[in-house]
């Protein structure tokens, strides 16, 4: 039987995006995870960075980070999602370690 595990996402958007979408982003994928049973802790923008090189002729994004425990299949349905968005630029979702989670915990 597969248990709950504790997953990480990290998305990129363009600098150039207005707050209010941005937000209506960061809501957007919040309601889909819950929507999917995953539990979110945290869904919030994370910092807004100058990239080393250019990605998709942009040169400065706005980092979004969710964390949020969950099934396989809501990370997967996020993750088909996060690919389909035009918005976003990058994204990397991680499943996190008990370790990993510990140390969330302590910080």
């Amino acid at each position: 039987m597969v248990k709950p595990r504790m997953y990480e996402a990290m998305v990129i958007l363009p600098s150039s995006m207005e707050q209010e979408a941005v937000d209506a982003l960061i809501e957007r994928f919040r309601t889909l995870l819950e929507n999917q049973g995953a539990t979110v802790h945290e869904a919030r923008i994370w910092d807004k960075r100058k990239f080393a090189y250019e990605i998709k002729h942009v040169s400065e994004g706005i980092y979004l980070l969710f964390r949020f425990e969950g099934m396989p299949a809501a990370a997967e349905e996020l993750r088909r999602v996060l690919s389909i968005t035009e918005s976003i630029l990058r994204f990397r979702i991680f499943r996190l370690e008990p370790e990993e989670v510990a140390a969330l915990a302590h910080a």
